[in-house]
């Protein structure tokens, strides 16, 4: 995760990550079964006793989360919003046949008009985000009042085999740092909105094999290893002794992968005025 990055760094974090989706794009679906058994818990926590007339989803990707949604609610308007083409790519084509508006556009500056979207939805995308407090500041622009903000983010713990493996070989930082809980509850406390329901819980991936894991990271355009550090040892040396001290968490399933999941269900209160200045975002 890049939410440590300097201001003046944000622009070129974000062009990283967006070409690390888009590359990861064609086989994004393949390797994304966490992402999928995620998203299906948040999507069956969504209340289906106010029907959304316009729907959001927040870091669409190749579309799976948006497609659920156009077949739950058929009669509501879909957007879609992901700031990498190639993913955009593969949601239009994989997506053809369903009427669903696929937009270029970042969580911090959603490509909406404000009061325009009854239901906001976004799963395991907001980590990538330098700061949730921006997010949560367009959500509270673009949602009508009354409209509901659901979402799923990584939080301290992820990847936690990985980075104690690492710390073997250097102090350097080779693995994304995710919020910590208390700042997430800071940031929604902050928020304007009401807050429904945060719960946390822990998911597990396993691997046979190190190259197998990183190998599952990089499909999903996760892949967290910054490839390079002071400990002076080759490429070949380095991994050999990452793939020793990974080995110190297997278990009977191999090499496991921890993500940490906060589920966060939010209203924005009926009757709440526009913030100044929300014009939509070109």
């Amino acid at each position: 995760m890049i939410s440590n990055a300097e201001p003046e760094t944000t622009g070129a974090a974000h062009q990283q990550v967006s070409a690390r989706f888009s590359q990861a794009a064609g086989q994004y679906d393949e390797a994304a079964a966490l992402q999928r058994e995620v998203a299906d818990r948040l999507l069956a926590h969504i209340d289906d006793g106010r029907v959304p007339a316009t729907i959001v989803d927040v870091g669409c990707g190749t579309g799976y989360v948006t497609a659920r949604l156009q077949q739950r609610f058929p009669g509501a308007a879909l957007i879609g919003v992901d700031p990498a083409p190639g993913m955009l790519s593969v949601a239009r084509n994989r997506h053809a046949a369903l009427p669903i508006d696929w937009r270029a556009g970042a969580a911090e500056a959603l490509p909406l008009p404000a009061r325009s979207t009854d239901l906001l939805i976004s799963s395991l995308a907001l980590q990538w985000c330098v700061s949730l407090a921006p997010f949560l500041a367009e959500a509270e622009r673009v949602l009508r009042p009354g409209g509901r903000l659901c979402f799923t983010t990584l939080c301290e713990g992820s990847l936690f085999e990985l980075k104690r493996a690492w710390r073997a070989l250097d102090s350097a930082p080779h693995v994304n740092a995710f919020v910590p809980p208390d700042r997430l509850h800071g940031d929604l406390q902050a928020s304007s909105m009401r807050c429904q329901g945060v719960t946390l819980s822990d998911h597990q991936t396993f691997h046979p094999n190190l190259a197998e894991l990183m190998r599952a990271l990089k499909a999903v355009g996760a892949n967290t290893v910054a490839g390079r550090g002071a400990s002076g040892l080759t490429g070949r040396q380095r991994f050999a002794r990452l793939e020793r001290a990974i080995e110190a968490f297997r278990t009977d399933a191999g090499l496991p992968t921890t993500y940490r999941v906060a589920q966060v269900m939010m209203q924005k209160p009926d009757g709440v005025p526009a913030e100044s200045g929300g014009e939509p975002n070109p």
